[in-house]
């Protein structure tokens, strides 16, 4: 499927003829990859006398341009052009003994992971979904907040390719101006001594808007905000290079205490009205913001506590 892609890539016209030769297969063979493309939401203009193209020009996933981007040497880069999560495959890496930090990247998730054991919508190679690995020498408790830090994380990125309004709503999503863009979803895989955790991000670059029919929040995406379709590439090397360095930090022992301030620069529901919702009951309270632990401080006007992100979930009143 990746080859005909790369193919069909520059948005120009290419005959069934044309596309076999350079496949090495019939043209019975490239109608039915054709087809099982169209299947994945992609859409190929037909023309006849003049052949197959995408509507827009295409940008692909490609290993060497993102390692060229990554700035530590150490970081292992695998790319996928179809998988079921990419947080189920890093962890399949990690079970095969692979050499972390390791980022793995795909063009289609079939069963992309959100947050609470929902579903991510992802399209085909026009969005960002990674897993980004790291093992903390130092245990388990190097990790606390750092799903908040890797918020920061994108938050820089996004600032720094020019979007504007960008909010962190805890515990874990990024919004501009109210939508939705990312979302975060950290997972553990604890091994004697040391903690290896996947870190998994999926950033809207350009969304399709049958393919975000289920989806019930606002949403947005980096088409949207710049005008411009970034380089797939270029952003998951930036964002590699503040994980890198964000999870680094974290081994040293220092945790979200450093990051505090950033956090509350973006942070859109301190000293707002909010609906906590977890399976036993819903309550509504103030934010007071956060604890350099992670914990959400949660004021119900009788007392004041710490609720942390596995618990619940939180909408603004």
């Amino acid at each position: 499927m990746r080859d005909l892609l790369l193919l069909l890539s520059d948005s120009q016209f290419h005959s069934g003829e044309e596309l076999g030769q350079s496949l090495g297969v019939t043209r019975a063979a490239v109608w039915k990859k054709l087809k099982k493309l169209q299947s994945f939401g992609v859409v190929v203009h037909s023309v006849k006398g003049k052949g197959y193209r995408l509507p827009f020009p295409l940008e692909l996933l490609n290993g060497e341009e993102i390692r060229k981007k990554i700035l530590a040497s150490n970081v292992s880069v695998k790319v996928c052009f179809e998988t079921n999560s990419t947080n189920t495959e890093l962890k399949k890496q990690i079970e095969q003994g692979c050499h972390l930090p390791m980022l793995v990247v795909t063009e289609k998730q079939n069963q992309g992971k959100g947050r609470r054991g929902r579903q991510w919508e992802g399209g085909v190679a026009q969005n960002i979904m990674l897993s980004f690995g790291w093992c903390f020498e130092s245990g388990t408790g190097a990790i606390e907040g750092l799903s908040l830090a890797v918020g920061v994380a994108v938050a820089r990125v996004l600032d720094r390719l020019g979007v504007a309004n960008i909010g962190l709503k805890w515990p874990n999503d990024i919004h501009i101006s109210g939508q939705k863009i990312c979302g975060i979803l950290l997972e553990m895989v604890t091994d004697s001594d040391v903690c290896k955790v996947i870190i998994g991000i999926g950033l809207n670059v350009k969304m399709a808007s049958q393919e975000m029919s289920s989806v019930t929040q606002p949403w947005t995406d980096l088409f949207s905000q710049l005008n411009i379709i970034p380089s797939r590439n270029d952003v998951i090397g930036m964002l590699s290079n503040e994980l890198a360095a964000i999870c680094r930090s974290f081994d040293q022992g220092n945790g979200l205490s450093d990051l505090m301030d950033e956090w509350l620069k973006y942070d859109i529901l301190i000293g707002s009205e909010v609906m906590l919702q977890s399976v036993a009951k819903q309550e509504i309270g103030v934010v007071k913001g956060i604890t350099e632990t992670g914990a959400l401080i949660f004021d119900d006007g009788q007392s004041v506590r710490h609720v942390y992100g596995g618990e619940v979930s939180v909408r603004k009143q």
